[in-house]
């Protein structure tokens, strides 16, 4: 008797353990994908912050290029109109 309850119980036992251990692989699987993807979202934005950086950086120096270039025009203009002024 207890043999035949046994073998009753088997496949339902059997079953239910194999669909844990799909849940739990299918579960460490998706988790590992997330974090790839997290990571490599993470570099991306990391090269991204880079490339801002850099940008500005550059940015920064052709603007003061750009001020010292007008600055000497500022002061060839000036001495141009004291040249001017000393003519007439």
């Amino acid at each position: 008797m207890t043999e035949e309850i046994l073998a009753m119980l088997y496949p339902p036992i059997a079953l239910t353990l194999i669909t844990i251990i799909i849940v739990v692989i299918l579960v460490q699987v998706f988790s590992s994908y997330r974090a790839k993807m997290s990571v490599t979202r993470e570099e991306a934005y990391r090269k991204l912050a880079e490339q801002a950086a850099t940008a500005e950086q550059k940015s920064a120096d052709e603007q003061q290029k750009a001020a010292k270039a007008l600055e000497e025009i500022n002061h060839r203009l000036a001495a141009i109109e004291k040249i001017l002024r000393d003519v007439e």
